[in-house]
């Protein structure tokens, strides 16, 4: 299993528009952070999660122009704004792109992109969605699936393992039942650590090694991350097992 961070930033992206700390204006390429989003390739079996606002340029510096499907965590504007640029894909491979998702997470889509499903003017075409209710399917291509649940903030979310990889993109509480289950099914986990302080949506750097540290996995990820260090200030704090990521790292696990 091949993975590439597409980005590796929160919400806002990094640089953020007005700021003047020294991460968004540090001129490293590893500090430059897109909104989250990540490939992951098996069996050239392309499964995006999730598609920010910045999907276009992420699926070019990564030299991708084909997706298989799609896995929406929820439908945050960074995690859906970018469904629009798969327009051009179905176009060429003539597919509908299937979006793996809640029912509630498709109402939202649909509410979002109404302009798709109405029988509207098309100009420079739309793109073409089929939704696959996520909790009715064991199987995503090769990947095997498996659901839990956590919050991310006061919201619910369902959360992904895709055979031994947990993702965990917006998340700030796990309960014990769903934390069993991901030790007892995980090895790998890619998970949120926006900052170091604390923050009532997410987890922070501090909570986000404590929780993967206890899971005892092979390596974990972090990504969403802000501009609360520089990536050089990140590799400082974090063990060897536990990767602080960034746009286009490629892994295989």
């Amino acid at each position: 299993m091949k993975i590439i961070i597409l980005g590796s930033g929160t919400s806002t992206g990094v640089p953020i528009l007005g700021c003047d700390c020294p991460v968004c204006n540090s001129m490293e390429p590893e500090d430059k952070r897109s909104r989250p989003g990540i490939m992951i390739i098996k069996d050239n079996f392309n499964l995006l999660v999730d598609a920010s606002q910045d999907l276009r340029e992420q699926l070019l510096k990564n030299k991708i122009e084909r997706i298989d499907g799609i896995l929406i965590t929820h439908a945050h504007a960074d995690h859906i704004f970018g469904l629009d640029d798969t327009r051009m894909i179905t176009k060429k491979y003539k597919k509908d792109m299937e979006i793996y998702t809640s029912v509630d997470v498709e109402k939202q889509i649909r509410r979002v992109y109404d302009y798709v499903f109405n029988d509207s003017q098309e100009g420079g075409g739309k793109p073409k969605f089929i939704f696959r209710d996520v909790e009715k399917v064991k199987n995503i291509g090769p990947f095997e699936l498996k659901l839990f649940e956590y919050y991310h903030g006061k919201l619910k979310l369902k959360g992904y393992i895709l055979d031994k990889l947990v993702i965990v993109m917006d998340g700030s509480y796990i309960d014990m039942n769903n934390y069993k289950l991901i030790k007892d099914n995980g090895e790998y986990i890619i998970i949120n650590g926006l900052r170091t302080r604390p923050h009532p949506t997410h987890f922070s750097i501090p909570e986000t090694l404590f929780f993967v540290k206890s899971l005892n996995y092979k390596k974990g990820f972090v990504i969403h991350l802000s501009d609360s260090l520089t990536h050089k200030d990140l590799l400082k704090i974090f063990p060897d097992n536990i990767i602080p990521t960034y746009d286009n790292l490629q892994v295989t696990i």
